[in-house]
Parts: structure tokens; sequence; C-alpha cells
């Protein structure tokens, strides 16, 4: 199993940051368990992934001591893929649906239908028409991180909402050291500094990074994380010192390249040899959040701090 999952931590104090969302998660299970009612269906949404949305989805389903069932959105294209899953849910189970807004648009009419009255129309056949089935009280707990390509009907189905943060560099830091502690290494205050910096502000991304510093600390046989470490396995990777990888260099260089001109995503794709869609949704944004370019209506352009990185750092040096 993926470190990932191993790490995940399965209770809200186990959890680390996002405050303001534990303490409202608290007090809805609190009520709910008061109630003996099933929690009421959760939106989870975030500007990115690998905020923390997929754990507090088994955070839920722990504390209120029910199943917990996952699928996503894309899994769901269509009416017969959900019924597969809602006939057989059990009472107040937590049903996680991750990537919400790729479900199919006819089984966010049939979803829609089950949420207003509680039950599925399921076609037997012959001339008798659909037979309604009752679907026991659940919680729908939705991630996405495009809610705003979900219908109004169906979101206000969503009795709480919860919006994820970018995490502090010391928050990422406190994880970090959770997860080596668990690898039985050590790790030095700077070296785990260095790696919440470049982790962006996700823990995802910081997991990632610490895993690859291990297999260089182990490959030394050393049992403890230092500094120049995480500097050699940063190189090894491409990382840089503000966490960009080479690929997002070479998008920066070539905004450099075309000053004062703007370039449009169509031109970035080209120039990189990816899809549009990976320049809008993957490479884009975090350098727009680091400040290191802006998105205009003529196209894109380089910020001062996105041409000082750019002189500073070159598209195929490392950390």
């Amino acid at each position: 199993m993926p470190d990932a999952v191993n790490h995940r931590p399965r209770f809200l104090d186990e959890m680390i940051g996002q405050s303001a969302i534990k303490q409202k998660v608290s007090i809805a299970i609190q009520a709910a368990l008061q109630r003996g009612e099933p929690l009421p269906h959760c939106m989870l949404t975030s500007a990115g992934g690998g905020l923390g949305k997929t754990t507090l989805a088994g955070i839920i389903a722990t504390e209120t001591f029910v199943p917990f069932i996952s699928t996503t959105g894309q899994c769901l294209a269509t009416p017969t893929d959900l019924r597969n899953i809602l006939v057989r849910i059990e009472r107040k189970a937590v049903l996680l649906v991750d990537e919400f807004h790729g479900i199919g648009k006819w089984a966010a009419e049939e979803l829609l239908l089950v949420l207003e009255d509680g039950e599925l129309n399921i076609n037997v056949g012959g001339h008798g028409g659909p037979v309604c089935v009752s679907v026991p009280p659940f919680t729908l707990v939705a991630a996405t991180t495009y809610p705003e390509s979900i219908s109004g009907p169906l979101a206000q189905r969503f009795g709480l909402t919860f919006r994820f943060d970018f995490y502090s560099d010391d928050e990422i830091c406190e994880i970090i050291r959770g997860i080596v502690s668990r690898w039985k290494i050590e790790i030095d205050e700077a070296a785990a500094h260095a790696l919440a910096r470049r982790a962006r502000g996700v823990p995802r991304i910081g997991l990632r990074l610490a895993e690859r510093v291990r297999d260089v600390a182990q490959a030394q046989a050393m049992n403890r994380v230092t500094l120049p470490t995480v500097t050699m396995a940063m190189k090894i990777e491409g990382i840089d010192d503000e966490g960009l990888a080479r690929e997002e260099r070479h998008l920066l260089r070539v905004l450099g390249d075309a000053e004062p001109r703007p370039v449009s995503a169509r031109s970035l794709a080209l120039a990189l040899g990816v899809s549009i869609g990976t320049v809008h949704d993957v490479l884009e944004p975090p350098l727009v959040r680091l400040g290191l370019m802006i998105i205009g209506a003529g196209g894109r352009r380089l910020t001062a701090k996105g041409r000082f990185h750019v002189d500073a750092v070159g598209v195929g040096d490392g950390a």
C-alpha cells in the first residue's frame, strides 16, 4: 500500500492544519451522533489536489463509526454505475466520490433524485415500468477542485461545505517530521524546512519529496536526513529551491524569451510538448500562486519575481 495511504491520519486530532475545517467537522459529527443520524452530505473543495479531502472523508467515517466507500466521478458515468453502489450501501455509510465534477450528466440527475427522495428508480424490464427502491440514509462526500461545474440544484443538496486551504511551511514541516519518524529515520530541522518549502503548501508533494530523500539516505546507509541529503535528492529530481520541476521552469523560460509579448496557452502547450489541459490545470496554477507569472486578457507574462527566478535558476538546473 502506498505511503500516502499508510500515513493518512484516521482521527481529527491526528490531522495537522485546516483548523477551521476540523472545528466545523467536529461539531457536526457530535451533533449527528447525538441525534443518531448520518452526517449531512458534504462538499469538499480546494484549489488543487493533495490537500486532504480524501483523508477527511475517511476520518468522518471513522469518527462516526460507519462503513467507508470510495469511488470517483469518472466511475459514475451512467445511472447504472450509481445504482450498482447505492443498492448495496449500508445505513449511515460514508460514500466518497472523488473528482465529483466528473460524474456523468444522467448519473448526476439520478443522484439528485436520490438525495431528494431517498429512492432509486430501477428498470426491471417488461412493461411494468421502473421500480422504486428505497436507499437507506447515508452521507455523500463529494470532493472536487471544480465546484463551479456542479449544477446548482445538486450543489444545494449538500448541507456542509468545506474549502481546503494550502498549508503553511510550518504545518508541512510537522507533517514531514511525523512521516519520517514512522520510517524510523531522523531528520534535521533545516532539512525538514527545506522540504516543506519545496512542497508549495501541499502535503502530498511534501510526502513525495520526502520519499525521494529517504531513498538517497538509505542508499548512503544513513539513518538521519540532513540538509545536504535533501539538496542531493532534489538535484537528482530536478527540483529547485521554490519546488519547481524542469517543465515548470521551461514554461517560465518560454515566457521570458517572449517578453514583452504575452503568450497564449496554446503556444505554451506547443513549446512544452504537452496538452493545453496540462498547461491550464497542472503547470500554471502553482506558478500563478507563487507569483511567478500572471494570466491576463492578452495571455501569460512573467512577473518581476518570475524574471528573477528565470535568471537565477536555469531550465535544466535542479535544487
